[in-house]
């Protein structure tokens, strides 16, 4: 009979421990999907100075282009930039 009432009790400390911390991570998990703002510009060096190639939403895009731009042997960077309202 102890045995279950302490495995009970435990059983529930860890239960509201995990609600605990799952409850402190949401706030960031909500900040970094909602970036509407953000852009990245992916620039190619074109004689001498940088040209936007695109934009794009998402830095994995960005990424992509970077790297297929890089295999064709053109030299690729991504910048960001974010809009202030």
């Amino acid at each position: 009979m102890i045995r279950k009432l302490i495995l009970s009790a435990v059983l529930a400390a860890g239960a509201t421990a995990g609600v605990a911390s799952t409850a402190n991570a949401a706030p960031d998990v909500f900040d970094r999907h909602d970036r509407r703002d953000v852009r990245f510009e992916v620039k190619v060096r074109h004689h001498g100075h940088w040209d936007t190639y695109g934009t794009y939403r998402d830095r994995d895009d960005a990424q992509r282009v970077v790297r297929m731009l890089e295999r064709r042997g053109q030299d690729a960077r991504i910048e960001v930039e974010r809009s202030r309202w």
